[in-house]
């Protein structure tokens, strides 16, 4: 008897971190596979790594609290494009990878406003991927994520300090090359 009561709840703990779950994916997997996107450059493997920080918190769970998922999902994808441009680095042995590839976009329409939108979010994608990783990953969480300061400085593992000199020299990197590209 013991036993069936076991089974009942731990069969209604296994439902709610389900609920949890899919609720995670269907209010963040499109920003988290933008935000991979933005780190690698390939929307393929942007996806395989959302994909695989979910299988991860779906492992590791509990989280501490329910609030916390969000921000292990986050950490999650940005420690996993860490790892997937060191691999791919380490198999290019310094082989250069220069590619324009536009944004994805689940609405894409082929307006001319839109194309130039596009083209220029491309631009900028390049440009942001071309930053050293501290720069790119501070950047990527303040004006992308909009995270604050504190936020991106607890995601990253690193001070406010910090947080605010890799995006003064980013954003002045960015404002650089694309002030030569003009």
């Amino acid at each position: 008897m013991v036993t069936g009561a076991i089974r009942v709840g731990s069969f209604a703990a296994q439902r709610e971190r389900e609920q949890v779950l899919t609720g995670l994916f269907r209010s963040h997997c499109v920003e988290l596979v933008r935000l991979a996107y933005v780190l690698l450059g390939d929307r393929q493997r942007a996806e395989e790594t959302v994909q695989e920080v979910y299988l991860s918190l779906f492992r590791h769970w509990p989280p501490r609290d329910h609030a916390s998922a969000l921000a292990y999902l986050r950490a999650g994808v940005i420690n996993q494009c860490r790892s997937d441009q060191r691999r791919t680095i380490r198999a290019r042995r310094g082989e250069p990878h220069l590619r324009a590839s536009l944004l994805w976009s689940e609405n894409a329409s082929d307006t001319a406003t839109d194309v130039v939108i596009r083209d220029e979010a491309s631009r900028l994608a390049e440009l942001v991927r071309a930053l050293p990783r501290r720069q790119r990953e501070v950047i990527t969480c303040r004006y992308y994520l909009q995270l604050s300061e504190r936020e991106t400085a607890e995601l990253l593992e690193i001070g406010i300090g910090s947080v605010k000199t890799h995006a003064h020299r980013g954003l002045a990197a960015l404002q650089t090359r694309l002030e030569g590209s003009r």
